[in-house]
Formats: C-alpha cells, structure tokens, sequence
C-alpha cells in the first residue's frame, strides 16, 4: 500500500514503487480516480456506478463495480482499497496524492504569508504549482460530475496560489516577468481585482506609473461594463496611492526605523488597520504611547492608547494588561477634548471593554448612538463593531445582524480597509450563530474579500469557522489538523484566543468521536488559562462532561457545582453561554442529576431554534433542541424528550451536522425505548440504523455517542 502514488493534476498517472502501472481501461481508471478524489473517505458502490454510467446504469451494475474493484486490487494491491458498507475506501499513504501534496503546500505557504514570511511563502507556494503537469486536474474524466466538479475546485485553489505566490514575489522585492504573467492573468481572469491591485504594484515599481493608471482605467471599465459596480476599495486604495506617489508601493517590507511618536503610530497603524496584525501593532503603539506621554503629544497618546485596544474588546487578557489598557484610556481622554472624534473613539473603546467584562452592552450602545449622532464614520464604525462583540450571547441575534449591516455601510464612508472586512466578518459570524442556509455563502465573500489583501485577525476567524464546517461534515483527520494550522494562524496574529479555540475544537473533534474523556487533564489546565476571556466559563462544562465521561464522577459533580455556583441562571450571557448549558446538560444526564437538568432545560427553551456554537461561531456541537431533550430524559419526562429529539435530528440535518445528526439519533432511540409506546420500540431501531450508516461515512475514529 505504501508504494501506490496517484498523479490527478494533469494526464491521470498510477505508479507502483515509482514505476508507472497502467491499471486498465476507461472504467478502471474512472473508479480509482473517484476513489482518489475521496480518499480516505467511503463511497458508495451506487455512486460508483453512477460515475460510470450516469443514472442509466445497467442491470447488475453492482455486481459488474465489484469486478472492476477486484481488478483494481490486483494491479494496486489489496490493502490499498477496502471494502467498508456502503461502498470501498481508498488508503493512501500521506502524501501519495499529489493533489494532497499540492493543497498542503499551497496552504502552509499562505499561512506563512501572512505570518509575514513571504520568502519562505514563496518556496512553499512555487513548490506547490510546480506539482501540476497539466492545464486541469482529472482532465480526462470531464464527463464524471464528480471529478469534473472537484478538478474545478482544486483549479481555483490553484488559481488563488498563483496569487498568493504573486504577492510573496512583490513582499520579497522578486519582481522580475511578474507584468508579462500579471497582463496575461488579468485578460484570462479580468474580474479579478487582486491580479489587477497586483499589475498595477507591478507597473509603479518599474517606473510605469502611466501604465499602472492605464492598467486602472481598463481594470474599471471591464468591471462597470460586465457587473456594473465600481472597483472594490482595495483597488480604489492602490489607485490613489500610484496617484499620490505613495513610497509604501516601492516597500518591499516596513523597513525603516521608527523615531517618532507618528512614525510609530503610522507603522502601528497600517499594522493593524490593513492588516489585522494585532501583535505587530501593539508593539509598535507601545513605542509610539511611550513616546507621546515623553513628549506632551495628546493627539499621538490618545491615537497611540486605542491602538492598543486592538481590533477586538478585551484583548488584553492578564488582569494587570486590562487594567493598564483602562489607565491609560482614561488618561488619554483627559487630554483631549471629549467631543472631538478622538474624545468619541477613547469613550467608546472604554465603554466596551467595560461592558464586556461585566457581561453587560448598556454603556456601549449608549456610546454607539452617540457616535451616530455625531456623524463620525470612523468613531461610529468602531462603536458599531465593538458593540457587536459585546453582544454575542443568544439573546441578540436581530440586533447583532442590524450592527453588522450597518457596519458595512458605514465602511465606505471611513477609508479604512479593516471596517470593511470586519462587517463583512461579523454579518458571517451573526448567520453561522443563527444557523442561517446562507451562512458559507457569506464566508465565501469574506475569502474573497482576504484574498485581496491579507487581514490576520480576520483570517484567524476565517480559518476558525472552516475547522468548524470540517467537524460538521465529520472529516475528523481534516478538522484536526485544520484546528492546530488555525492555532498557529491566530498565534503569528497575536490573536489571545489562539489557545482557548483550538482547545474548543478539540473538544467538539473528541466529543463526537466519543473521545472526551481523554481530554481531562488538558481541560484542567486549560479551565486556569489566564489568556480565557473573564466571561468564559465553557471549560468548566467541558470538564465536568469529559470527567463524567470517562468515569470521574467526583471530579464531574465538582466541576459542575463551579459552573452553576449559586443558580445557573447567573452565568453571563456570553458567547459560550450555549456551549456551556450543552456541556452542562450532558453532564447532569450522566450524573443523573435532576434538579440541574430541570434548570438547564428552562433556561435553554426560548433559544431552542439555535445551533450551540462557542465564540465567533468556531465550534458548533449541534442544535440546541439536543440538550433540550437530554434534559427532559434525565428528569424523566420520555415524551417531552422525543419532541425535542426529534427536532434536534432534523435541525442537525439542516446544518449538515453529520457527527450531531448520529448523536441525536441514538439519543432519540433512547428516549423512544423509555417512553415504550406503540411503535416505540421499531422507530428507535430504525433511528439506531440509520446512525450507524451515516457513522460509516465519518473520516477518523467512529462517532460512538450514547
């Protein structure tokens, strides 16, 4: 098995041992292509068939499937595919598929870019592109929907690596034939404002500021007379600085040496306005806050002090950061006038970081309207974001969705790159925590919007809700190692919650594989983290679930007495609030607790349409509507429990939640063997059923939920 490499980008090619195989015919090429698109995954002898005739498969299709498999692992030998029901599953050894390889590189080099890495993005992402032998991946299986589909896939991967390569050539100063492949790649793809930004960059650094406006002109008119829409503020920004002769399009990287409070707050700014580069910002704002106070420059210290609130509410973890963030606020506002726009801007960060601590959004809606009736852009674009990051617990998803609208509005009046992707980044969040159909449509906009130009702190979120999709679809290798490339993603933005996400991921990775319990000693030193938000308290839940889990039911009750304190009903609404009652829900239910399950289950009943997801929508364990019915099966209410599992079943189909669709189905056959009524007892068999087929289908250990 470990001699089997697969060539798919370009002519289909099988080696054995490095030596090229020829394994048959059309029909055998076919299946061990489908296979390859899959691997790892199972697919269906009924889909197989259908790869090869369409829907007019012939009698006995089947059987004639299972000939061709049993031919195939003759000449690739018989350990490579594997019969599992419904289908076969192809094994392959990491990295024998060359469009793995490619993804893998072409990924890393992304995520080293925007680490700010662009030499060693460009050895990544040049050795990625070198992979493909040909113009398509499975180029000569068009007529399979299948292949066809995901050779159009892995050509827009392709295509977005090509770019990413482009700007890794432009941030490392190698900028030499990229105007002959830029004019070829914007007649090819002329609706690509990236490659256009790009062109233009390209022209100005070669002393062709003519051509970089002529390059505008043509960029525009194609826009306006294919789409009708003027060119995105990504364009408008490079435009202008060809215009004005900006010496930023000359850098190949921020290189000069920062003596002044401006020349800090410049470089601080760009940092974390353009780039989302919280780390690299804060840094620079230290230097530049330190400098002002040292030279009386109230203007500097006050633009120096909200750049250290960073894009976020609460960055500043350590209750000693928070507290020096708070200080220094509050002596900036009193060296400026309150009712300037930095007076607005310095009383609206203070307001959310108050309300954000104490789980409460009075002061910074108050802010927000304040800053609406001053007619700031920039000062109400911060308070309209702030403000949505203050109210992400359940209980204000209109209001949140009418923040996030008005953000992207507001967006094209301040200038500013970063109010744009983050409307556009809290409209996706707000859909993906209201399990809105739409929800993946709109973070295909923010991709599209990233991919123009890097922003770190909205990648890192980006990155975050994939690893959350892949946990849906229950490719639990993929999410895995999607959660630990996301850590590191978030950790080179100087993102605090790098730690507390991936923890979260690994989480909802292990509850569904059934593996909880393995977690309980990192849980225990993830629950101190002094990098937690103050009103994070799902690491309690998710303790005393794996503890329960495993058996501990000593350390489970305690940690469940610490999340409940006095009365549930007192948790702040944050944006765990949900994971939290879930993990909480379960707990009570293994410990057959009661009293806690009554709690919980009058607490989440009016949020009973809503998926369960931690944070920015970064782990989803699936409809509320299942801890609604666990906790009617633990008081003992078996009818209650089967309404609301039943629910949860078809919720969980409509998120595509695969791994909570099987854990609520088994659930619900439990709560329909309790209540024993008639037909009771086969409804819960063919729910069992059901499970378990759909469990097969799950890449990594099998769901084994209760």
């Amino acid at each position: 098995m470990g001699g089997v490499d697969l060539g798919v980008l370009g002519p289909f090619e099988v080696r054995l041992d490095g030596e090229p195989r020829d394994v048959g015919g059309p029909r055998l090429r076919t299946l061990l292509a489908v296979l390859a698109a899959e691997a790892g995954r199972v697919v269906s002898v009924a889909a197989l068939g259908r790869a090869l005739w369409g829907e007019e498969a012939p009698a006995h299709a089947g059987r004639t499937v299972r000939t061709y498999l049993s031919r195939l692992r003759g000449t690739v030998g018989s350990g490579a595919i594997v019969t599992r029901p419904p289908g076969y599953v192809l094994h392959l050894a990491a990295g024998a598929l060359d469009a793995a390889r490619f993804e893998g590189l072409a990924a890393d080099g992304r995520r080293v870019l925007a680490a700010g890495e662009p030499a060693a993005a460009r050895e990544r992402l040049t050795a990625a592109l070198a992979l493909w032998r040909g113009h398509a991946a499975y180029e000569e299986f068009g007529d399979v929907e299948t292949l066809a589909a995901e050779g159009i896939r892995l050509d827009r991967l392709r295509h977005n690596a090509v770019q990413d390569r482009i700007d890794a050539d432009l941030a490392t100063g190698e900028d030499t034939g990229l105007i002959a492949e830029l004019e070829a790649l914007t007649a090819a793809f002329p609706g690509h404002e990236r490659l256009w930004a790009q062109l233009m960059t390209a022209f100005y650094r070669a002393g062709r500021q003519s051509d970089a406006l002529e390059a505008f002109r043509r960029a525009r008119h194609g826009l306006i007379t294919a789409a009708g829409v003027e060119p995105s503020p990504v364009l408008a920004q490079v435009h202008r600085q060809v215009l004005a002769q900006d010496p930023a399009l000359l850098a190949t990287r921020a290189s000069a040496v920062v003596t002044t409070p401006d020349d800090a707050l410049a470089a601080g700014e760009h940092a974390l306005l353009e780039d989302g580069d919280l780390r690299t910002g804060r840094e620079h704002f230290e230097t530049a806050y330190a400098r002002a106070e040292r030279a009386g420059d109230a203007v500097a210290l006050a633009r120096a002090a909200l750049g250290l609130g960073g894009v976020w509410v609460h960055e500043h973890r350590t209750a000693v950061a928070a507290a020096s963030l708070l200080t220094r606020l509050r002596h900036a506002l009193e060296q400026v006038d309150p009712g300037s726009a930095l007076g607005h801007r310095l009383q609206v960060r203070l307001a959310a970081e108050l309300d954000y601590e104490a789980g409460t959004h009075d002061r910074v809606l108050a802010a927000a309207e304040r800053t609406r009736a001053a007619g700031d852009p920039v000062a109400h674009a911060e308070a309209l974001s702030l403000a949505h990051h203050c109210l992400l617990g359940p209980d204000h998803t209109r209001l949140r969705h009418t923040l996030a609208t008005e953000l992207v509005g507001v967006s094209g009046r301040t200038g500013r790159r970063t109010d744009l992707v983050m409307g556009v980044l809290w409209d996706t969040v707000d859909l993906f925590l209201a399990g809105d159909r739409h929800a993946e449509r709109r973070l295909g906009e923010l991709d599209d919007l990233l991919a123009e130009r890097k922003h770190l702190a909205a990648g890192f979120v980006a990155d975050a809700l994939k690893v959350m999709l892949a946990i849906r679809a229950g490719r639990f290798g993929e999410a895995e190692a999607g959660a630990q490339a996301c850590a590191e993603v978030g950790q080179a933005a100087g993102d605090f919650d790098a730690l507390g996400w991936y923890g979260a991921q690994l989480v909802a990775i292990r509850w569904f594989q059934g593996r909880l319990g393995e977690l309980v000693p990192v849980l225990d030193g993830l629950m101190h983290s002094p990098t937690l938000s103050p009103i994070d308290n799902s690491y309690y839940a998710a303790l005393a679930v794996a503890a329960a889990s495993a058996g501990d039911r000593r350390t489970a009750a305690g940690a469940l007495a610490r999340l409940c304190g006095e009365d549930l009903g007192a948790l702040p609404r944050s944006s765990t609030w949900l994971t939290s009652l879930c993990g909480a829900a379960e707990t009570s239910y293994l410990l057959d607790d009661r009293a806690t399950a009554a709690r919980i289950h009058e607490l989440l009943a009016p949020f009973a349409q809503l998926p369960a997801m931690a944070s920015l929508g970064i782990a989803c364990f699936g409809s509320v509507h299942h801890p609604l019915g666990t906790t009617a099966l633990t008081a003992g209410d078996p009818d209650r429990a089967v309404t609301h599992l039943r629910a949860a079943v078809r919720h969980n189909l409509a998120l595509a939640h695969w791994p909570a669709v099987v854990f609520s189905r088994r659930r619900h056959a439990e709560a329909l063997l309790r209540r024993g009524g008639p037909g009771d007892p086969a409804a819960a068999d063919r729910e069992l059923a059901a499970a378990d087929e759909e469990a097969r289908t799950f890449t990594g250990p099998a769901v084994t939920g209760r």
